[in-house]
């Protein structure tokens, strides 16, 4: 996780949000799954420098979904190909997914609609399981309370799929949240 999302609630009303930033090292290459807010860019910058990484060494983005808080820092990655489901009406040259689709060894999107038509989670397989869920499972309150996003295209899709994820994954790495473990025995 390069930079931990964060929700900010006034009672039940969001007033500011800015989704997780996660790097995947898989086969050589590396994805970014969504880039947060624009206000988190030099907080972005500075940990993919703590990586030794620059923008331009990041070869696949993954955006979860196309809302302001999971794309701000995109125009940072000038040399990347671009994810985004078919149904979130991404823009000419990002690369459209519909279904499962594994982008690199162990990597897989995985539809999880529910929150917008075209949210996407990604599947990592490494020494665990992971799902980098974006706003498909926002916090792990939500997880763990079977509470869907607070908004939602349909709560019971948005369940469905936090359901889907949930038995997919050992760690989850919700959009607004640090990672935590889905306490699955082993």
């Amino acid at each position: 996780m390069l930079v931990e999302g964060r929700l900010v609630r006034n009672g039940a009303e969001i007033v500011d949000a800015s989704s997780t930033v996660t790097l995947i090292c898989s086969s050589g290459r590396s994805v970014i799954a969504d880039t947060g807010s624009p206000e988190d860019i030099a907080q972005l910058l500075e940990a993919l420098h703590n990586e030794d990484l620059r923008p331009t060494d990041i070869d696949f983005v993954v955006n979860t979904h196309l809302h302001l808080d999971h794309v701000g820092g995109n125009g940072l990655f000038t040399n990347s190909k671009f994810y985004a489901h078919t149904l979130e009406l991404p823009p000419i040259g990002v690369l459209k997914v519909s279904s499962e689709t594994e982008i690199l060894p162990g990597v897989v999107l995985l539809p999880t609609p529910g929150h917008t038509a075209g949210s996407i989670s990604v599947l990592v397989r490494a020494d665990r399981r992971y799902a980098i869920c974006g706003d498909a499972i926002p916090t792990r309150a939500n997880f763990e309370g079977h509470v869907p996003p607070l908004i939602n295209i349909n709560p019971a899709l948005a369940q469905k799929s936090m359901d889907a994820i949930g038995a997919s994954a050992d760690v989850i790495i919700p959009g607004h949240e640090a990672p935590f473990d889905v306490g699955r025995k082993r």
